[in-house]
């Protein structure tokens, strides 16, 4: 029964420390996916108070407020419209193929 117990005894131990060092391991990426996960949340909340800023301010000065600066300049010009603001099928419009 002592002889069992000194062959065993190593091999336990040594169980032991690979389990240990894999729970380690796994316990550890969960940790950095969930601040992974908290700082793109802080980021997309920022992104959301910083772009209603500057909505407040564009309207504060008298300009005009637009998600994209560039598209606002095409609104003169009909044949420039994007398709993606265009409803009707009725006029013509100039695709840019980039």
């Amino acid at each position: 029964m002592k002889h069992k117990i000194l062959f065993m005894l190593p091999r336990l131990a040594g169980l032991t420390l690979l389990i240990g060092l894999a729970s380690l391991v796994l316990f550890l990426l969960f940790k950095l996916m969930l601040l992974a996960i908290g700082i793109s949340l802080i980021a997309l909340i920022a992104g959301k108070i910083i772009k209603k800023t500057r909505q407040k301010w564009a309207e504060g000065n008298g300009l005009e407020w637009s998600a994209n600066p560039y598209l606002k300049e095409l609104h003169h010009n009909s044949t420039l419209q994007p398709i993606a603001g265009k409803k009707s099928q009725g006029t013509p419009a100039i695709i840019p193929i980039h």
